[in-house]
């Protein structure tokens, strides 16, 4: 007879924990519920404003890298990097029949050779591609190319590597003799 109270009150408090949980889990559901609806009312009162800035911060994302890194100004001297880890020097920018022309060199750091690099560059719409048939570490090479349909007052333009083949097997990875630092005015002539 004990054992049947015994479990019988075992039972009633088993009922009674799964009662008691299913109330706060009701509880939880309804205010998860009442959560959503107040954050639902919040986002449509931002109304088509939060539609347009969802759609310019897609745009910026887009054209980020773009714009940040791979501009050059053709008026400033020295070196300045572009899309591909490469950098340009010695930039001029002379008007041509219906267009601009630029001339300058580019500058692998790396320690690795490309073969068939090929780069472009971009003003507005126009865009250009120019090949270097083989780019080793260190060694400025000259390149001049034509962007047709371009002002001549055209300042700043875009620079890109669009693909290489690098070639390990000529990559110069040794050690240099001395620890002096790499004098860059010798490696440019």
């Amino acid at each position: 007879m004990t054992w049947r109270r015994l479990w019988g009150f075992f039972l009633f408090l088993l009922v009674l924990a799964a009662l008691g949980a299913s109330g706060y889990l009701f509880n939880s559901l309804r205010r998860e519920q009442a959560a959503r609806a107040a954050l639902e009312r919040d986002v449509a009162s931002f109304g088509p404003r939060f539609d347009q800035f969802k759609e310019a911060v897609r745009g910026v994302d887009r054209s980020l890298s773009a714009t940040v890194f791979q501009q050059v100004d053709l008026g400033v001297s020295g070196w300045q990097p572009i899309a591909g880890g490469f950098y340009v020097i010695d930039l001029s920018a002379t008007p041509a029949s219906k267009g601009l022309r630029i001339s300058g060199r580019i500058i692998n750091p790396t320690s690795v050779t490309h073969e068939s690099a090929q780069f472009s560059v971009r003003v507005g719409e126009q865009r250009v591609t120019f090949s270097l048939p083989h780019v080793p570490p260190a060694v400025a090479q000259p390149f001049d190319v034509t962007l047709p349909d371009v002002p001549a007052a055209t300042r700043k333009v875009f620079f890109a590597l669009d693909g290489s083949t690098i070639n390990f097997a000529s990559s110069s990875t040794r050690k240099r003799a001395g620890a002096d630092p790499v004098d860059t005015d010798k490696l440019l002539h």
